[in-house]
């Protein structure tokens, strides 16, 4: 039996009905992947800070038998699926997922870099990452994700919404 990998998994939309196009994503992530825990939801403004409606996001903690180059067009195809267009990178999206994390590797796929590249730099990522998995240890920076809290320099005025869409 093959070891199953511990990858995080990062969520966000800002268009419709956003928790449940989070919680519709987590369900269909669920169907080839093992949850392992989902945070809870977190609202922010936009990186461009442009007037765009603020976005949900939550991180999950996965495991999974899939490789990342699999992982990342399985959930690329879940976003096709659920109906993302393409609207250019930081704009509005119905969902959004991203691999943050893959059994603590570094390394560079074709449209993957593990660990994510800016996620130290985003409290969308991090307080949900803290959240579910507080023994993370940055791979590169050695920080683990608390630290990384501690050292964001924009919040991007994140607020803990408290809904939690997945029981394990």
């Amino acid at each position: 039996m093959r070891k199953k990998n511990l990858a995080v998994l990062g969520l966000g939309s800002n268009l419709g009905r956003k928790a449940r196009n989070l919680a519709l994503a987590v369900n269909e992530i669920s169907c080839f992947c093992e949850v392992v825990r989902v945070s809870s939801i977190y609202k922010t403004a936009s990186l461009l800070r442009d007037g765009q409606d603020g976005y949900f996001n939550l991180c999950m903690l996965v495991r999974t038998d899939f490789p990342p180059e699999k992982l990342l067009s399985a959930v690329k195809n879940l976003e096709k699926v659920m109906g993302r267009e393409n609207t250019g990178r930081w704009y509005t999206r119905l969902i959004d997922i991203d691999i943050i994390d893959y059994d603590n590797i570094v390394a560079e796929f074709d449209g993957l870099s593990l660990p994510h590249k800016e996620m130290q730099n985003r409290s969308f990522v991090l307080k949900p990452l803290a959240e579910i998995y507080p023994d993370y240890i940055h791979p590169l920076s050695c920080l683990n994700v608390n630290d990384m809290v501690k050292n964001i320099k924009d919040d991007l005025g994140i607020s803990k919404l408290g809904v939690c869409i997945w029981r394990s």
